[in-house]
C-alpha cells in the first residue's frame, strides 16, 4: 500500500494517507476531499548513510591535526 502526503485546500492540514486502488482520501481534520497530493521525499539511513561520511571526515581531521 503506497503512502502519500496530502495538503487540504480547505483547512490547510498536511497529512499522510495509505491509498489503495480507487480509494480517495479525505482530510482527517475537516473531512474535505479538496486535497493536493504533495511530492514526498523518503530518507535512507544506516551505515552507508550521510553519518558514515561525517565520521570518516571527522576521523581524518582529528588524526591529521593531532
Amino acid at each position: 500500500m503506497p503512502l502519500f502526503e496530502y495538503h487540504c485546500r480547505d483547512c490547510g492540514k498536511r497529512f499522510e494517507a495509505f491509498v489503495t486502488g480507487s480509494h480517495r482520501p479525505v482530510c482527517p481534520s475537516c473531512k474535505s476531499e479538496d486535497l493536493e497530493k504533495l511530492v514526498s521525499v523518503f530518507g535512507v539511513g544506516g551505515p552507508a548513510g550521510s553519518s558514515a561520511g561525517s565520521s570518516a571526515d571527522k576521523g581524518g581531521c582529528s588524526s591529521g591535526g593531532g
